[in-house]
């Protein structure tokens, strides 16, 4: 056949072509395909991405050692990488060469475990991997992580308020208007649950390494005095009846007896050893007698209530009835309204309004907030008496004795007029006794028995001005000390009688702006 020029030219092309068109020999196919498994296995594992590159770049230097061994049969194989964590385990199986033997599942799962691999590997999922065929990269086991317990958590049911003592240092430190800051709680009651700490499990990475799971942190309970941990350990229990308060960051308990409504109806003296909560209204004549702190969160009326040796808190106020009425506390006495009551504090008297009442104190009576207005009343106080208003508009009488110790300057003017008393008698008796010695012998039998008598009682009575003399030195003492008690307020409605040690005072007249004091023998209204 002939053939052209042209066609010659072009058939020498085309041969030439497919001479350099070589085609690709098994190793360059084998590291093709380990290329697109490697892609495969990115989009399938994509938190291994750089495990999976570095397990490809390790198969292709398997692979061309594996390929030096041309003349000889390669057996198949399997190949094995660990995640940095060594949480998961891939593997690759190589293919057998020059007529290798093939690989078998038993021979696989040999091979994982001489490499350490012996945890998280599942049969199943290995013999679907398997049959798929050499040259693919698949997970063939993964690690169990530690699981986190859960840290124990306390609740609390109640607020954290302080030790809150009724006792204060000034009228600054009560507000009546907002209701009294104690908690009162009942035996048993809950005041914190408790959520015990839940361990966590420990995990295992693929080579059967324990990884320890985190600590958990217990729950820090708050328990102090007179609480408990009860419920199974679920709950932080009020031990007794009290108030409940913090301190030292910790729930304790003042033992307290509770009383939850109002007490009104009780045969005799109620009467406890501790503190008192009534949480109602005191009322009809009952008789209340504590050794701790008192408070009554509701008014007051007829009644009589002692506390020998804390403080006294009516938190709605004292509305009593003239001779029914009665407070007595070892500290203080705490109540916006004061009417018509008898009250003796061992310390001060803090009030808003104190009407037609009875007040004997050894520290200040205080109606600085509120109306703070006293009228009516009839005052002793060891310190001052510290308010807005005095009197009322009706002229209701109030006598205020401040500055010494109760009692002191009224007694000493009672011992006065006894000892005027005592030496006007004496000497009467003198007299008379006088006279009749002066007689002699002229005296009648009868005569001379009342001389003795007369001697008798001027003996008796010569004793007595003794003991006054004796008693109104200790007074005198006590009263010709300085005094910085004071009579304070910005408005004074007549009449008021004031008494400062042995100096007496009536005003009359409106003032305003006043600080009632005693300079030197004088008392000085402002």
């Amino acid at each position: 056949m002939k053939v052209s020029i042209f066609d010659r030219f072009v058939s020498t092309v085309t041969n030439e072509q497919e001479k350099n068109a070589f085609p690709p020999t098994p190793y360059r196919r084998l590291l093709s395909e380990l290329d697109m498994a490697g892609e495969d296995a990115k989009e399938e594992y994509p938190d291994d991405i750089q495990t999976v590159s570095d397990f490809v770049d390790f198969l292709k230097e398997v692979c061309k050692t594996r390929r030096k061994k041309t003349a000889e049969p390669v057996k198949a194989e399997a190949r094995f990488i660990l995640s940095a964590d060594r949480m998961r385990a891939y593997a690759c199986l190589l293919p057998p060469e020059n007529n290798g033997a093939e690989l078998t599942l038993e021979e696989l799962l040999d091979d994982m475990h001489y490499e350490g691999i012996n945890y998280g590997i599942s049969q199943e999922t290995l013999q679907q991997e398997f049959s798929r065929g050499y040259l693919r990269i698949f997970l063939a086991a993964q690690g169990t992580p530690p699981r986190a317990g859960q840290d124990g958590k306390v609740t609390e049911l109640f607020q954290r308020r302080g030790n809150r003592c009724l006792k204060v240092q000034d009228e600054t430190q009560v507000d009546f208007r907002q209701d009294i800051q104690l908690q009162p709680i009942r035996k048993g009651a809950v005041i914190c649950l408790i959520r015990p700490a839940k361990p966590g499990t420990d995990g295992m990475d693929v080579t059967g390494q324990t990884l320890p799971c985190p600590q958990t942190v217990s729950a820090q309970v708050p328990q102090g005095t007179n609480t408990a941990i009860g419920r199974g350990g679920q709950a932080l229990t009020a031990s007794v009846d009290g108030l409940l308060y913090m301190e030292q960051d910790r729930f304790c308990i003042h033992e307290q007896r509770i009383i939850d409504g109002d007490l009104n109806q009780f045969q005799g003296v109620f009467q406890i050893s501790g503190n008192l909560y009534i949480g109602g209204n005191v009322d009809g004549g009952i008789e209340i007698e504590a050794s701790g702190d008192i408070v009554i969160n509701g008014k007051m009326g007829q009644a009589r209530v002692t506390s020998k040796g804390g403080t006294i808190r009516v938190q709605q106020g004292i509305y009593g009835t003239s001779g029914k009425t009665f407070l007595s506390a070892a500290h203080q006495v705490q109540a916006p309204v004061m009417e018509w009551a008898d009250i003796d504090a061992g310390g001060s008297v803090i009030a808003e309004m104190i009407l037609n009442s009875t007040i004997c104190c050894t520290g200040t009576v205080y109606a600085m907030t509120g109306r703070g207005m006293i009228a009516g009343t009839q005052i002793q106080a060891g310190g001052s008496v510290l308010c807005q208003r005095i009197g009322n508009i009706a002229g209701d009488l109030s006598r205020f004795s401040v500055g010494y110790p109760p009692h002191c300057p009224e007694t000493w003017t009672r011992l006065k007029a006894e000892m005027a008393e005592v030496q006007s008698t004496l000497n009467k008796l003198w007299t008379t006794i006088s006279d009749l010695r002066k007689r002699g012998n002229r005296i009648s039998d009868m005569e001379k028995s009342v001389l003795e008598q007369l001697v008798i009682q001027r003996d008796l009575y010569n004793e007595r001005r003794e003991t006054l003399t004796a008693e109104l030195n200790v007074l005198d003492e006590m009263l010709a000390k300085k005094s910085n008690g004071r009579i304070q307020c910005q408005n004074l409605h007549p009449i008021l009688e004031i008494q400062i040690g042995r100096l007496t005072e009536k005003i009359t007249t409106l003032e305003e702006n006043c600080n009632i004091r005693a300079v030197e023998s004088r008392i000085f209204i402002k």
